[in-house]
């Protein structure tokens, strides 16, 4: 496996994720979350990251949840995970995780 050269901005919000979830790929984490807690990036870069990361295969964006009848997509969350990669890519010059 190979460690890929992301921009700050992406690695920024990854290890926010990483972060959150405490490094652990069965730790679920609210993308609003990630936002709240991602120093100094606005929200809808937040979000963009949150996709990029994904078409990466660094974070795993599970289904919406709330309830389409009643909320609108403002008020819709979405639980993400971080993926083995997603922790090789924050511990590069450390022994990859089996």
């Amino acid at each position: 496996m190979y460690s890929m050269v992301i921009r700050s901005a992406l690695r920024n919000v990854l290890e926010t994720v990483g972060r959150l979830s405490h490094y652990d790929v069965n730790t679920n984490v609210v993308d609003a979350s990630v936002a709240q807690h991602s120093d100094g990036l606005p929200s809808l870069e937040v979000y963009d990251c949150l996709e990029e990361l994904e078409s990466l295969g660094l974070i795993k964006m599970l289904q919406p949840i709330g309830d389409t009848k009643e909320k609108t997509d403002d008020q819709t969350f979405r639980l993400l995970n971080i993926t083995k990669e997603g922790l090789e890519e924050l511990q590069p010059n450390q022994q990859k995780i089996k």
